[in-house]
C-alpha cells in the first residue's frame, strides 16, 4: 500500500528489494578501528510518478533480534541521510521519516512507513504512507550463494 498526500490511489505500485553492500568504517584518533562491509537489504517502494527507496544499515540476521508479536521504531535500522521521495521523475527529495516494523510468525516482517517533505523541487509539500510486508527467508537462504 503507497498513499501520497490526497491521492486516492497510486497505480502499478511495486515493491523491490534487493541485496546492497554497506561499507563501514570508524576512526579513533585517526587510527582505523573498524573497516568492514556487509551484504543487506535495499527497499524500493514505487507506483505510477512516486517511488521511494532506502537502505538496512545492519546485516540481515540483526532483524532476527526483533522479538515476534512486538512492533519496535526501525528507524535505527534504516540507513540514515540516504532515503529517497522522487516526484514525477524530478531528482530525489529527503524526506522525514517514522518507519515502524513488527515481526510476525517466524521471519515475515511488516514495515510501516510515514513520511513528509519540508521542500520539494516543485514547492509542493508532500506526505504519505508505506506499508509492506516480506519474508526475510527469501534473503538469508540467497545470501553468499545459498550460504548463510
Amino acid at each position: 500500500m503507497f498513499k501520497v498526500a490526497k491521492l486516492e490511489k497510486v497505480d502499478n505500485e511495486q515493491v523491490t528489494i534487493e541485496y546492497v553492500t554497506q561499507q563501514q568504517c570508524a576512526y579513533d584518533n585517526g587510527k582505523k578501528v573498524l573497516d568492514e562491509s556487509f551484504k543487506t537489504l535495499s527497499f524500493d517502494v514505487s507506483g505510477d510518478d512516486y517511488s521511494l527507496s532506502f537502505d538496512l544499515n545492519c546485516r540481515l540476521e540483526k532483524l532476527l533480534e526483533i522479538p515476534i508479536n512486538e512492533t519496535i521504531d526501525f528507524d535505527e535500522y534504516v540507513f540514515g541521510g540516504e532515503t529517497w521521495l522522487n516526484i514525477r521523475g524530478m531528482n530525489g527529495v529527503e524526506p522525514q521519516i517514522n518507519v515502524k516494523i513488527t515481526r510476525y510468525l517466524k521471519n515475515k516482517f511488516i514495515i510501516f512507513l510515514t513520511f513528509y517533505t519540508d521542500y520539494s523541487y516543485d514547492d509542493e509539500d508532500y506526505s504519505g504512507m508505506i506499508e509492506f510486508t516480506f519474508n526475510l527467508d527469501d534473503y538469508l537462504t540467497n545470501l553468499d550463494g545459498g550460504n548463510k
